[in-house]
């Protein structure tokens, strides 16, 4: 008997057969295509677990797949390292970067150890004045501008991706020569980015970063909820109606749907859904909600109890238990902020995420 190959998957960015698109990366694609836009940066934020990674992907692998015919050059860099040299890196190994820099360690009496242009070990060589003014004024920023129009004289539009970007010193510097690239205005330079919300606000309050706050921002929403039915239809041979349960049951969070069509998937045959439920709850709890929660103020932690509790949803009901009703508003953006809260009607207020009213019972 042949193995079953799950179509679902748990690994960020990954999507796999049991993808569904929601069009954030067709908006983008089509504005840096586009020679009417004028958009050279976009955020992709979002609950974690949302699908930011999914939508970066598609992007990047678009792009990548026309590198060779549309003349893009696509590099994804880590807010771990250093994004300065490791583009410098990356656009040193372009054939049309023919002018290499070699460093070196040069002593008094001219003896150089190390690789200087073509020569290895310990030679002696001429050192020029001119040579050494050139080590000793290296700049990182004039050596990547210079590298960056090199490419755009060639004809390469330079397309840089960051996902799940987080604010050091160094990635405070990379933006804040992006920036002024953009300012100088030659450039076909453009860059997409994902995150969670703090980080992305991090990022952006950063006083020499305006045009990073001011850049289009798109919040990654939850999946259709008929799409996710077909899906479950499709992939897992469920009835129409089982696929709507499911469905309704997962809420359009994107983790939880494919955490659900994977345990759903690998049970054998006696086992029901219930008997999936325990582990469900395991990787959401642990993968996703604690990760939520941790980001929550203590302040903003009492006020989603009485949200998840509250059998009306009633803004009132809500703020007739809280300590102090003056602080909700307050407190209510601060977690809207954090994508947590769900769209709803006015005078309530909703978390729609599958089991976290039992992860803050059991947990919070």
């Amino acid at each position: 008997m042949p193995y079953k190959i799950d179509p679902f998957t748990r690994t960020p960015g990954i999507a796999g057969n049991a993808y569904i698109d929601m069009k954030y990366a067709d908006t983008i694609i089509a504005n840096f295509e586009s020679e009417e836009s004028y958009k050279y940066v976009y955020k992709i934020v979002g609950l974690r677990g949302s699908g930011k990674s999914v939508e970066y992907s598609k992007i990047i692998k678009h792009f990548r797949e026309k590198a060779h015919h549309k003349n893009w050059l696509v590099y994804t860099l880590s807010s771990a390292n250093n994004p300065i040299e490791a583009l410098i890196s990356f656009l040193s190994r372009e054939k049309f970067i023919d002018d290499k820099k070699r460093s070196t360690t040069i002593s008094s009496n001219g003896s150089v150890s190390g690789k200087l242009l073509l020569a290895e070990g310990n030679a002696e060589v001429g050192i020029s004045k001119h040579t050494e003014e050139n080590d000793r004024y290296y700049s990182q920023e004039v050596i990547l501008e210079e590298m960056i129009k090199k490419a755009n004289e060639k004809g390469f539009h330079i397309l840089i991706g960051i996902d799940d970007i987080a604010k050091t010193p160094q990635m405070v510097q990379f933006l804040s020569i992006f920036g002024k690239m953009l300012l100088d205005g030659d450039k076909k330079l453009y860059l997409v980015c994902t995150g969670i919300a703090k980080n992305i606000e991090d990022v952006a309050n950063e006083a020499s970063l305006t045009f990073f706050k001011r850049s289009d921002q798109l919040e990654i929403k939850g999946l259709d909820k008929y799409e996710v039915a077909d899906m479950y239809m499709k992939l897992l041979g469920v009835s129409q109606e089982q696929a709507a349960e499911f469905s309704k049951f997962v809420k359009g969070y994107a983790y939880a749907y494919q955490v659900l069509g994977t345990l759903y998937f690998q049970k054998t045959e006696k086992e029901t859904f219930e008997n999936i439920l325990p582990a469900f709850d395991k990787i959401l709890f642990r993968d996703s909600y604690e990760l939520i929660w941790q980001s929550l103020t203590e302040a903003e932690k009492q006020l989603v109890k009485l949200i998840v509790q509250s059998e009306t949803g009633k803004v009132a009901d809500i703020k007739n238990k809280m300590e102090k009703p003056a602080n909700y508003n307050m407190l209510k953006e601060r977690i809207d902020k954090k994508h947590i809260l769900s769209d709803s009607e006015r005078g309530y207020v909703r978390i729609d995420l599958p089991r976290f009213k039992e992860f803050v019972e059991l947990w919070g």
